[in-house]
This record gives C-alpha cells, structure tokens and sequence, in this order.
C-alpha cells in the first residue's frame, strides 16, 4: 500500500477547502436571489404581512438602537475634536474643521454604524433564524406554504439596508454638534475657524458617497446574518456559534466594503474634493 505524499496531502487540503469555499459562495448566493425574487411574489394579502414584518423589523433595527448610536457619535465628535486640536494647536482650527468631515461623515460614520448594527440587530436575526431551524418551525412554515425567504429574509434585509442609511445620517450629525461644542469649550473664539474648514471640506459628491456606502453595508450585515442563521443544523449548540460567525463575518465584509469603496472614491473623484 503506497503511502500518501505531502504534496497530493496539500493538493487534497485545497481542493477540499475549494470546493468548501464554492459551495458556501453558491448558498450565500442562494439566499439573497431567493429573498429578492419572493420580494415580487403575487399575493395582496402576504405583501401586506410582508410590509408590517419589514416595518417592525426596522424600528427594531434603527429606532431602538438611536441611544447606543448617539452616545457613541457624541464620544467620535468630541474625541476626534480634541484630539487634532491639541495637534495642531490653535493655528489648525481650520483643519479640524475639514478632518472631522473627512473622517466622520465619509468614513467612521457608515462603518460604525454598521458595526453597531451588526452587534446588536445582526446577532439577533442569526440567532433568532436559529433557533427556528432548530425547532423545525422553517420547515413548518415551508409545510403550510409559506414562503420562508419571503417573510423571514426579505423583512431583515429591508431592514437592515434601510436603517444604516438612517442611523448614519443620525451618527454623523450628532458628531458634528458634538465637536462643535468640543471646539467652543476649548475656544470659542475659534468656533468659526473651525465651522469654516468643516464648510470647506464638504463636496456635493459626499451624499453619493454615503448612500452607496450605507446601502451596501445594510446590505451586507442582513444578508450575512440571515445566511448564517439559517445555516444552523439540528443542534442548539450550533446557534451561538453561528451567530458569532455571523457578527465576525459581517465585520470583515463591512470593513473591506467601505475600504473598498473608499479606495475607488478617491481614485475616481481624488483631485475634485481636496
């Protein structure tokens, strides 16, 4: 009997782990074609259900977490504020002004948004789509003839694609009052230096870039979080640990999203908005 070599041990290990990687990539895939052809699925009766499910599911998703969004933008703005003005001193208002909307509104504002609903709002839909795997009630619903991409994945990808569009938008002007009242309280006879240079650094391609940028992260954090949650077994002990592969997973996803697009931004429009 011949003995395996190392080299056709590694080919196996990739050729293993290729083929895990593709299936994955095919049902990741699946989920959202499934979610986005159910969206336009004949029935009165079951959009109206589905308009009242995506409806709750966002005020879940953004209104509830406003008080963490708030306190967390209040902390970027004030810190952020601080933070340049003791770099640059008094002679660089004008910069902190520009800094805090480079900084704040293209970059941290997006993607903390969508870490925070990620935390809060995506370990929830993975844990809650988990639980009814475990219980069989998917296959129930499925039983009865209900659509389970159509009332349980379309709702959370409303949601979530639609609320950190919102919360970003709330993120980034509590952190703009915030370090307006930073500057104040450390000068306030540099308050207007300040508000200048955040004047300055404000480009009409600003909400273009935004709403891309939130659109696709809301996007992301629901679709990872639904695929996942629906990837539990029979097993309750799968559920936290998909969960918490759902939350890492849509942080990675999140992160490389907004690099990405940061990278193309100002590749394609650098030279318009310095």
């Amino acid at each position: 009997m011949s003995r395996a070599t190392p080299t056709s041990s590694l080919l196996e290990h990739l050729g293993a782990r290729t083929l895990h990687v593709v299936d994955v990539a095919q049902r990741l895939v699946g989920t959202l074609v499934f979610a986005l052809r159910s969206s336009s699925a004949p029935g009165l009766g079951a959009k109206a259900v589905v308009r009242e499910l995506s409806v709750r599911q966002i005020f879940f998703t953004s209104a509830q977490a406003l008080p963490m969004i708030g306190a967390v933008a209040t902390f970027v703005g004030a810190t952020l504020t601080a933070q340049t003005e003791l770099l640059g001193g008094p002679f660089q208002r004008e910069t902190a002004g520009k800094v805090l909307v480079a900084v704040v509104l293209r970059e941290l504002a997006p993607l903390v948004t969508a870490i925070i609903v990620a935390g809060r709002s995506g370990t929830a839909i993975a844990t809650e789509l988990g639980m009814m795997r475990v219980n069989s009630e998917i296959l129930g619903l499925a039983s009865l003839g209900i659509d389970p991409p159509r009332f349980l994945i379309w709702p959370r990808l409303v949601a979530t694609t639609i609320s950190v569009p919102i919360l970003t938008i709330y993120f980034s002007a509590v952190a703009i009052v915030s370090g307006n009242v930073t500057a104040f309280l450390i000068d306030s006879h540099g308050l207007e230096e300040w508000r200048v240079g955040a004047m300055l650094a404000l480009s009409p391609l600003d909400l273009p870039l935004m709403g891309i940028k939130t659109l696709g992260l809301g996007l992301l954090v629901g679709w990872l979080c639904c695929y996942y949650g629906l990837d539990v077994g029979s097993s309750p002990t799968e559920v936290p640990q998909k969960a918490s592969r759902a939350v890492v997973q849509s942080l990675f996803a999140c992160i490389a999203y907004n690099a990405l697009i940061t990278v193309l931004y100002y590749w394609l429009f650098g030279a318009t908005v310095t």
